[in-house]
């Protein structure tokens, strides 16, 4: 079995070389190159899986996204989270966020990287258990033509996505951007978590506790996402509603989403890039449709 790694992209003036023994000490096997063109070698190293990518932000921000944009693309760095740092004086609102897992900003507290690190790679986790489903099935469930489903928690969630997404044309690709839409839904829909919160939570080392709490309390153990699936002559549409108040989703539909530095983009962008050829939102934003062409 592979080695779950995580790999830091540092230089000469890198202050986080510091928390390296510490992040150590809790369990995290560490590997560091000193650009962003080393890391496509490291994904290809034998016995060794890069679970998460922590690397400085510069100054000068546009060819940087690009490179790192590049780098996503690749078949082994898609499902990788990147976890961007700014250096002091810089402004996390003018980052562009989407190709980010999170952004810290130095200087960064030791147990606030632990824990963003521990969560990003949760997150590397989910989407390989979820591609490793996925293959393992077969296609018989492919003849579904439609369905209602009602779910609540995010092994639901998860467990319906592997079913789904074997009923289209290259599952894989779809199942990752399914879990975006309906975990989106759980978490920022039904249990009210915005994304600045999120942050707090993740950064704390809360998340997962607080997901849980939610989840069984009065205010939100009744609520539900509403998923139906439609196989039509041309397309499959699946809607995905969830109870929560919704959010402006036009800004990120209507303009190029890589544009924006809102934490709410990177679900979306995540979701038109993973196998959906359009997502049609109700005026509201807690109803989307997903649309793939066949």
């Amino acid at each position: 079995m592979a080695t779950l790694v995580s790999l830091f992209v540092v230089d000469a003036n890198s202050t986080i070389t510091r928390s390296f023994d510490f992040l150590s000490s809790k369990g995290h096997n560490i590997i560091t190159v000193s650009s962003l063109d080393e890391i496509i070698a490291e994904l290809e190293t034998p016995d060794q899986m890069v679970a998460s990518v922590t690397l400085s932000i510069p100054e000068n921000q546009t060819e940087f996204e690009g490179r790192i944009r590049t780098i996503k693309r690749q078949e082994k760095a898609k499902y990788i989270p990147f976890i961007g740092v700014l250096k002091s004086g810089c402004h996390a609102d003018e980052v562009c966020r989407q190709p980010f897992f999170h952004i810290l900003e130095e200087p960064i507290d030791e147990n606030i990287l632990l824990h963003t690190i521990e969560a990003a790679q949760s997150d590397f986790k989910r989407y390989n258990a979820l591609l490793k489903e996925v293959s393992s099935r077969t296609s018989a469930i492919g003849l579904i033509k439609s369905g209602s489903f009602r779910l609540q928690t995010l092994g639901q969630a998860e467990a319906l996505t592997t079913m789904l997404s074997l009923a289209c044309p290259e599952p894989s690709v779809v199942a990752l951007g399914l879990s975006e839409l309906l975990v989106n839904a759980i978490e920022h829909g039904n249990l009210q978590i915005n994304y600045q919160l999120k942050s707090q939570l993740l950064e704390s080392g809360q998340w997962e506790k607080e997901i849980t709490s939610r989840l069984a309390s009065n205010t939100y153990k009744d609520k539900y996402v509403e998923v139906v699936f439609e196989r039509l002559s041309d397309r499959i549409e699946i809607t995905v509603t969830d109870q929560g108040d919704g959010f402006d989703w036009r800004k990120f539909i209507e303009c190029d989403p890589s544009l924006s530095t809102d934490k709410h983009g990177r679900g979306i962008a995540i979701a038109i890039a993973m196998g959906f050829n359009k997502l049609t939102y109700n005026d509201k934003g807690n109803q989307v449709i997903a649309t793939i062409n066949l």
